[in-house]
């Protein structure tokens, strides 16, 4: 059950961000952040014990920093003639607000370590969960980025049918390799099959390449999210966490398909 569970809420996710593209960039920035709370809500993994550590606010906080500076790129711009404001124009600002997020995500993360008044047990492995669960936050504004691109909405719409199809067809019980590689022939499939139906400027080529590549991503995050919360109790690490990675390790992909149209 919690297989079809964290499938259930990739399938959600991705067509909340379709939906959300054609309607307003705003509406995508909140599907983001409901991703990165999704991905802040996860367990500790377990190393010897289970150690509680105040990660939500480690989490959360480079999630947000990394979607406000998506959405307000000017932010980052220098003084007339510096390269801060090239840079900040050139990439709708999605790389340059993975940087400043994943700074914010370390710095909260060593002052909540700092709080801790259990003895500080496993300081390096507690420290390197929450700044590690902080980038995968800050990687799913690549949406973000993807709607900001020349692809617009077209671009999600062919990324989130390449996720789709990839976690369904993972699925099927078979053998592994076999069912990988049936998830990026589906995920391929799907992205050409939303291109040749939508009015974009991406070829058939290009839906294949990011609806598989897309596809690939998405179960690496599924299973990403399982191994990460395997052995936990938490009542939703079986399926909030591998639903949402799944859309986080997709989203650079998509960003990438939506700068390439550019060229």
């Amino acid at each position: 059950m919690s297989n079809v569970a964290s499938t259930l809420l990739t399938l959600v996710l991705a067509g909340l961000l379709t939906l959300a593209a054609y309607t307003d960039a705003w509406l995508v920035a909140a599907v983001v952040v409901v991703t990165q709370l999704l991905i802040a809500l996860a367990p500790m993994p377990v190393v010897d014990d289970v150690v509680e550590v105040p990660k939500v606010a480690t989490v959360a906080g480079a999630g947000l920093v990394a979607t406000a500076l998506s959405m307000w790129p000017e932010v980052l711009e220098g003084a007339d003639g510096t390269s801060a404001k090239v840079f900040g124009h050139a990439d709708n600002g999605m790389i340059a607000s993975i940087m400043p997020a994943i700074v914010v995500g370390v710095f909260i993360a060593l002052a909540t370590q700092m709080l801790r008044t259990d003895g500080r047990t496993h300081l390096v492995s507690t420290t390197a969960y929450s700044v590690a669960l902080a980038v995968l936050a800050a990687l799913t504004v690549g949406w973000i980025g993807a709607v900001q691109s020349f692809g617009d909405a077209e671009v999600v719409a062919v990324g989130a049918a390449g996720v789709t199809a990839g976690v369904l067809v993972w699925l099927i019980p078979i053998d592994r390799w076999v069912c990988g590689s049936a998830a990026m022939v589906a995920g391929g499939v799907a992205g050409a099959v939303v291109v040749l139906n939508v009015d974009t400027a991406m070829t058939w080529v290009l839906g294949v390449a990011l609806g598989s590549t897309a596809a690939l991503f998405a179960v690496l995050g599924q299973l990403l999210g399982r191994s990460w919360a395997e052995g936990s109790s938490h009542p939703a690490a079986a399926w909030g966490l591998p639903g949402a990675l799944a859309i986080a390790l997709a989203a650079p992909i998509v960003y990438i398909a939506g700068q390439l149209i550019t060229l």
